[in-house]
């Protein structure tokens, strides 16, 4: 079960949690806008290839989840996303 739930909310892509030491942090859900059409790619530091990745729509929206172990990561995990209008929340533990 995962413990210490935490928000990291980021607008444009980039670093979305910022922790270069060998920690692992587990990705339970996500929440992503957009107002043009795109790909998120979520990828940390020992992998640039990425772990998630989607699709939304024109002004579209994604609620997704992991479930309870959620997706591992190690490190810091950054984010691609469509252009500079696009934003996404990770609920981490």
């Amino acid at each position: 079960m995962a413990t210490n739930i935490t928000t990291h909310y980021k607008a444009g892509g980039g670093v979305v949690v910022n922790d270069p030491s060998p920690k692992i942090t587990r990705v339970l859900a996500l929440h992503a806008t957009t107002t043009v059409a795109g790909s998120f790619l979520l990828h940390d530091s020992t992998t640039a290839a990425g772990k998630i990745q989607f699709w939304v729509t024109t002004n579209g929206t994604a609620d997704i989840y992991m479930g309870e172990l959620g997706v591992r990561f190690d490190g810091t995990i950054s984010a691609s996303m469509p252009a500079n209008a696009a934003t996404l929340t990770l609920i981490v533990g």
